[in-house]
């Protein structure tokens, strides 16, 4: 253990305050085991009420794999056992589920944008968690499911070193394979 000088009170509590600190330049990219601290912080989230379907320059009629698409939806979401199941409706009425199946790992990605300003402990890091998983859905979703889709939840948000639920704001859900290619996303709510 590290002992201060008498010139250099409080050498050792700075040091251990800051376990959470950044640094610029920070920059962390892994797959690692989906522990159940991470598991736990994930089912703390809670999904705002509106999924927004992403056309980019196009129209939402040209988006394949769900059979009548829809520009926004009524969103709610629940932890089934080992599923996240996100249940949509369109303002038609037109429902449909995706659900994505607990996963052995999570890709972590966090870094340091080098735009966001240093609050006394580092920079505030952008922060990215990735589940992957086989796709599945009912619904207007049914058409874009087959045996090579995959269903990639993304948690985005920032914060410092030590991650939390609470760092987490935005959604994305990433549909990706040869019957359906298409995202949706949506704010996370406290």
């Amino acid at each position: 253990m590290v002992h201060p000088e008498p010139n250099q009170p409080g050498l050792v509590s700075s040091a251990l305050a800051c376990a959470c600190c950044t640094n610029e330049g920070q920059r962390n990219v892994a797959t690692v085991a989906l522990d159940s601290g991470k598991q736990q912080e994930i089912e703390s989230l809670r999904f705002g009420s509106k999924a927004t379907l992403f056309t980019g320059e196009g129209d939402v009629e040209g988006i394949q794999g769900i059979a009548t698409p829809a520009g926004t939806y009524k969103l709610s979401a629940q932890w089934r056992e080992d599923r996240l199941v996100l249940s949509f409706r369109d303002a038609a009425g037109h429902t449909g589920t995706l659900a994505l199946t607990r996963s052995p790992t999570i890709s972590v990605f966090e870094v340091d944008p080098r735009d966001r300003p240093d609050r006394g402990q580092g920079p505030t890091l952008y922060k990215e968690w990735k589940l992957s998983a086989p796709a599945s859905g009912s619904g207007v979703f049914q058409p874009g499911i087959a045996r090579q889709q995959i269903l990639t939840l993304i948690l985005q948000g920032g914060g410092n070193s030590c991650t939390s639920g609470v760092d987490f704001t935005h959604w994305t859900l990433v549909m990706q394979g040869p019957k359906a290619n298409y995202t949706l996303y949506g704010n996370l709510v406290r």
